[in-house]
């Protein structure tokens, strides 16, 4: 709640949106992130191309990891904001279309904002508080265990 009320977002919707600066970036090849983005023909949306190697899942995993989690929030954003002229325009487009978005109250169309609803509405939720207090209660009559995960209880 503190952080709705200070217009505060979380780390989780700051890292996102470092997420799509830095897809902005390899998009304008500014950044040494370039290879690592599967742009379609286009080149404004990020397309997902499978393997074609037997690679073991693991370096599959590495290899597509940014990507995997940026793709779908860069392709909900508008051209005019994919297409900017340059990365402070980016920034400031980004945030005009959040900003437009949240006028017009669209919530859970899956943009990179939502993840700070989302992560908030679960800490508030009842079975979050439950599940910590059933926790700290655990580790309070289990000293041994709060030891050894390094966790001080006093």
């Amino acid at each position: 709640e503190r952080l709705r009320i200070l217009e505060l977002t979380t780390l989780a919707e700051r890292r996102s949106r470092g997420d799509l600066i830095e897809v902005y970036k390899a998009s304008q090849g500014l950044s040494q992130l370039a290879g690592v983005f599967n742009f379609s023909r286009s080149g404004v949306n990020l397309v997902c191309k499978p393997g074609k190697s037997k690679v073991s899942k693991i370096n599959r995993i590495r290899r597509n990891f940014l990507n995997d989690r940026v793709m779908s929030f860069w392709n909900k954003l508008p051209i005019e904001v994919k297409t900017a002229l340059n990365l402070n325009v980016f920034k400031s487009n980004l945030e005009m279309f959040k900003g437009r978005t949240k006028a017009l109250g669209i919530y859970g169309s899956g943009n990179f904002w939502d993840i700070s609803d989302e992560i908030l509405n679960r800490i508030e939720s009842g079975s979050y508080l439950e599940n910590k207090m059933r926790h700290n209660s655990f580790l309070k009559d289990n000293p041994f265990v709060a030891r050894k995960r390094f966790i001080n209880i006093n």
